[in-house]
């Protein structure tokens, strides 16, 4: 009969724990999701990306983007930091990194904050293309 208590008591300690652990991890992989889903978009993207004026496809310049990501991996913890330190200029000439469409040129950051948006309403049950 005292066993019943005591494993109770383990049983209500663990379930704290996990909870507690799934909830301090949950906004990291939030970030780590809105993130990969950014990179997708313009390895998948058939827009130019133009970085110190040099054209480069959506596979060429996520590639360069994942290599940013790395090196400023202990300052990024949101989407928004990605796309400020590994997306939005050159660190060497300080340039803005800009994507090219047939009719015209927006800042990337501008882009993939746009993406970014729109993947927040998906993923909070609103859906802009339907209305």
């Amino acid at each position: 009969m005292t066993i019943r208590p005591i494993l109770i008591i383990a049983s209500l300690t663990a379930l704290a724990w996990t909870t507690g652990a799934a909830a301090e991890t949950t906004p990291q992989s939030k970030s780590t999701a809105a993130i990969e889903y950014l990179l997708a978009s313009v390895a998948g993207s058939e827009l130019q990306f133009v970085r110190n004026g040099t054209t480069h496809s959506g596979p060429e310049a996520v590639k360069h983007m994942r290599r940013k990501y790395e090196h400023f991996a202990d300052r990024i913890h949101s989407p928004e930091e990605f796309i400020e330190l590994a997306a939005t200029k050159s660190i060497l000439s300080g340039k803005a990194y800009t994507v090219r469409s047939k009719d015209r040129e927006i800042p990337t950051a501008e882009w993939l904050l746009t993406l970014l948006a729109e993947y927040r309403d998906t993923r909070n049950g609103i859906d802009l293309g339907s209305t």
